[in-house]
């Protein structure tokens, strides 16, 4: 332990002896390790720490399974969950769960609250008790019992300021006196991170959902003890087929798909984290390049030193033991450093993530991110010291301790050594570089993709009446047309129409349809389109061009010939060679009767930019009067600065009317593909650090090889070497290296690329894993930097007066 302390503080002095190349080596690692520590951070958080939930490994999400459109996590039908939690006999408990939004009104603004409405075993089989007061008792999922809510802790705090005494006290919800029994803990929700309130549902049982409604429901449940998740898979979808053969125009084509909710939770950010923390950890090795190449430098200047004490009798290992306690005090400033800036990374990395990242708020500097960092320099420390100490034990005592005696820095193996981490930090950097330009021009071609419609100038908010106050189709058709007609007579507003799904937010509906002067298919095997409930300038709004025929009217209401608007995928795909004006579509939705087309309009991306359009039809608002829509502005000023004017002219109609996700269009297109920007983002930044890296370990490698060589430059000069002979000596040696690097580096870029096509190909969009443009354009690059970090200390050489070489010593 003493001689540990004397290590110990014979390092310290002499790190502080050397400010600069002390200063410089930390800097380096503390870039390295501070960015891995953020990195692991994020994926502690979301990856690694358990979930709050009891037992959340036994938590299961049970989804329904549309074949025909393949998709594998379906809303759930109010029938099918019933007849699951009834017939199914490896879940002990099973909750289904439908989102809606509500109105919150009373003291303080009107504002609308993500809402989840669950039946009665919802609580137990999460294990989450309140923070205040109780979960819901059995009487209260009653037909006519008290209507009761339990509020998020977010909602309590913000709203009602942490009080207490909220409990048993009724709050307005939707126009009706709700009594709040009690508060959840800090961060419970489930699947949506938004919600803010729970309330009762009653499902029941003696209702045929299967005539009356259709797919809304989410479904969690409790594995039995000892129950498997394949096992639970086999008997769900057998409970599927029996359900298809029983209720087959409803089920045909319909199955199970049972999702762990951690699966659920974590979702497809898990591979964007792992490929991030592996370009951190890349960068920590290009770092670790670069000051084991410092620590070889510095070991000529210690030579002789080394060599006195070899002579007076240290053995290797206690100068390798000597040099490493060194190199991990390095290490420890390194990590000290790296801590101070991953508590500001974190905080960075908040900032730039999608809102949609599940446990974001749970990322932080913790004692699993303390023990990552303290591992990872003690690692470094290690990783770039080795080689070195391994190097400088092996002094010519005869060499080193001559008076005068030029040091050589290992000599050949030390030359060796240096152009060993040269190439390394060039395949490093070259492969992450390459990830890099892979994502950004994924994202420069999807931020080039044509939505459909017209996003700027455009202003977007969204509104939920309550059914309380807005019982009848004709109050909420007289309230949207009138909020309509009092935002159209803005000044500044052009146009302004409603919708029930905004374009990419991710949210819509879909239902089967077929031809109605044809025979309808089997069951399952039903075209599928989305629908859309709209205004009458809805389309003018948005700049959707028509394409044939017309658009909506006033006359066009529920009680004139029933008519639809399609767009050009369906007239496509349903009339390749027909007119489909004038044809008539029986949509499922509730009854039978068939209604005409009376136009084709443009196609946009109703979900998500890098989706293909599907079939879409469109709805009069007062043939279908939805209590929730969406109002869209179009501008001929800034659209935001009328946002203030647009909400007074709707107060005056109800001013206890909530208007929420007031925001430019521009941000909805922009939040739609924040993920592949969040990726992109943090992919180019700590690519850039390794570029950066690189070249600095490059230039320091050429600069010092520039100075060991100047007596021998000094004789090629004084024997007729030219300017030009000196250059390329050492821009050619430099960028043999480099070269080395970059061929190492697209044999593994193309490597990983190839074997990881299979998780990355969903980041990327219209790009392969292995573009040839990338794999061209990125070398080049990584080339010219390489070039000009060999030409600075190049030029320097090319300055050296022979007389003064010729005496260096």
């Amino acid at each position: 332990m003493e001689t540990l302390l004397q290590d110990l503080r014979y390092g310290a002095r002499t790190l502080i002896k050397q400010p600069g190349f002390t200063a410089v080596a930390v800097l380096a690692l503390a870039l390295g390790i501070g960015a891995n520590t953020a990195i692991f951070s994020a994926v502690n958080a979301v990856l690694l720490r358990s979930l709050s939930y009891k037992e959340p490994d036994r938590l299961m999400v049970v989804w329904e399974r549309n074949f025909p459109r393949n998709r594998e996590t379906n809303v759930v039908s109010p029938a099918n969950f019933l007849d699951w939690q009834s017939q199914n006999h490896v879940f002990e408990q099973m909750a289904a769960i439908a989102s809606i939004r509500t109105n919150l009104t009373g003291a303080g603004e009107p504002e609308e609250i993500a809402t989840q409405i669950i039946t009665a075993d919802f609580f137990s089989i999460m294990g989450v008790q309140p923070l205040l007061g109780r979960a819901f008792i059995p009487e209260e999922f009653q037909q006519g019992k008290d209507n009761v809510v339990v509020l998020s802790q977010r909602l309590w705090q913000r709203r009602f300021g942490a009080d207490p005494g909220v409990v048993g006290r009724a709050i307005t919800i939707s126009g009706q006196p709700h009594v709040v029994v009690g508060i959840m803990p800090p961060r419970f929700y489930f699947v949506n991170k938004d919600t803010e309130m729970w309330a009762p549902m009653l499902l029941d049982t003696g209702r045929d959902y299967r005539k009356i409604a259709g797919r809304y429901l989410l479904s969690v449940a409790r594995l039995k003890s000892g129950v498997t998740i394949g096992q639970a898979q086999a008997e769900m979808t057998a409970l599927a087929s029996r359900l298809e053969q029983e209720h087959p125009d409803f089920n045909s084509g319909w199955g199970v798909n049972i999702v762990p909710i951690y699966e659920e939770i974590v979702g497809d950010i898990r591979i964007q984290l792992l490929i991030l923390l592996g370009a951190v950890a890349f960068v920590l090795l290009i770092a670790c390049a670069n000051v084991a190449n410092l620590l070889l430098a510095r070991a000529s200047s210690r030579q002789k030193e080394i060599a006195l004490r070899a002579a007076l009798g240290a053995g290797r290992f206690r100068i390798i033991r000597q040099l490493l306690t060194e190199s991990v005090l390095l290490a420890a400033l390194g990590g000290a450093a790296g801590l101070a800036l991953a508590y500001w990374g974190v905080k960075l990395l908040i900032s730039l993530s999608p809102k949609d990242i599940p446990r974001l708020d749970e990322i932080g500097i913790d004692m699993r991110v303390l023990g990552f960092t303290l591992a990872v320099s003690l690692l470094t420390g290690v990783i770039f010291g080795l080689l070195p100490a391994l190097q400088s034990s092996r002094p010519d005592l005869n060499e080193s301790l001559k008076e005068g005696g030029r040091s050589q820095s290992g000599g050949r193996a030390g030359h060796r050594a240096r152009g060993l981490f040269v190439v390394t930090e060039v395949a490093l950097a070259l492969v992450l570089l390459i990830g890099a330009g892979l994502m950004i021009k994924s994202f420069v071609k999807l931020q080039q993709v044509d939505p459909g419609f017209d996003s700027q100038k455009l202003l977007t908010m969204r509104m939920l009446l309550p059914r309380s106050k807005y019982r009848e189709d004709q109050q909420r058709v007289v309230f949207f047309d009138e909020a309509v007609r009092k935002i159209s007579a803005l000044p500044g507003v052009e146009a302004a129409g409603t919708i029930s799904f905004l374009p990419l937010a991710g949210l819509g509906s879909a239902t089967s349809f077929h031809l109605a002067d044809k025979p309808e298919p089997p069951p399952g095997e039903k075209p599928v389109t989305e629908v859309r409930v709209i205004g009458q300038d809805y389309f003018k709004a948005m700049g959707i061009p028509l394409l044939k025929g017309r658009l909506f009217t006033e006359r066009d209401t529920a009680e004139s010939p029933r008519v639809l608007i399609i767009n050009e995928t369906m007239a496509r795909q349903m009339f390749p060679n027909e007119d489909p004006l004038g044809k008539r579509l029986i949509i499922s939705w509730g009854d039978d009767l068939p209604d005409e087309i009376i136009g084709v309009v443009r196609d946009i991306k109703p979900t998500s930019l890098d989706a293909d359009p599907r079939p879409m039809i469109y709805w009069p608002h007062r043939r279908e009067p939805y209590g929730f829509m969406n109002i869209l502005v179009r501008a001929s000023v800034d659209p935001v600065s009328l946002s203030a004017a647009a909400q007074r002219e709707i107060r005056a109609i109800d001013s206890e009317q909530p208007i929420a996700e007031i925001q430019a269009m521009e941000t909805v297109v922009s939040e739609s593909i924040a993920k592949p920007r969040f990726t992109m983002l943090l992919l180019g930044i700590f690519a850039a650090l390794a570029l950066l890296l690189a070249a600095v370990g490059i230039y320091g490698v050429m600069s010092y090889s520039v100075t060991q060589r100047t007596h021998e430059i000094g004789i090629r000069m004084a024997l007729g070497a030219e300017r030009s002979d000196i250059l390329r000596l050492v821009v050619g040696r430099g960028m043999l290296l480099a070269l080395i690097g970059v061929v190492i580096g697209l044999i593994a870029a193309f490597i990983l690329t190839s074997l990881s096509t299979p998780f990355i190909s969903d980041l990327l969009y219209s790009v392969t894993a292995t573009d040839t443009t990338t794999f061209i354009a990125i070398p080049l690059l990584l080339a010219l930097i390489a070039l000009l970090s060999c030409y600075i200390p190049a030029r320097r050489a090319t300055k050296v007066d022979p007389m003064v070489a010729l005496r260096y010593e």
